[in-house]
């Protein structure tokens, strides 16, 4: 049985693991930066089978109109189970005034479609310096 939460965040070793076997393209060789993408984030939502983390979802919020998904990570032990569309339901249910976005990941793209998110084109971006 999985047991939802938006009280709690994993430790960090338990993110990196969860990142290493998704697999999530994160800088998981650099625990503070994880620990710092976790404090600097307002929306967290885990899944849980008992002490075993199954899956987690960053995201921020202003709460009045705009948010972005930062990373959806799902075990593999626990993929097509439902737990990806549940953790980002929970993250909208969190404030219907807020429309969120994210960029998906090449292996994901199709993921997204077929759990009723639209597509976008106008957007731009600064690439990551470091």
């Amino acid at each position: 049985m999985i047991a939802y939460r938006d009280d709690v965040v994993p430790p960090v070793e338990s993110i990196i693991e969860l990142y290493h076997a998704a697999p999530l393209n994160r800088p998981i060789e650099d625990r503070r930066r994880i620990a710092a993408m976790y404090a600097g984030s307002n929306l967290v939502y885990t899944a849980w089978e008992g002490d075993r983390l199954a899956g987690i979802v960053r995201a921020w919020s202003d709460g009045a109109r705009d948010g972005y998904i930062c990373d959806l990570a799902i075990h593999p032990d626990y993929q097509r189970l439902g737990i990806g569309r549940e953790l980002l339901d929970r993250v909208v249910a969190s404030n219907r005034q807020v429309q969120f976005v994210l960029r998906a990941s090449e292996i994901a793209r199709d993921y997204y479609r077929h759990i009723g998110w639209e597509f976008i084109e106008n957007g731009w971006f600064v690439p990551r310096q470091e």
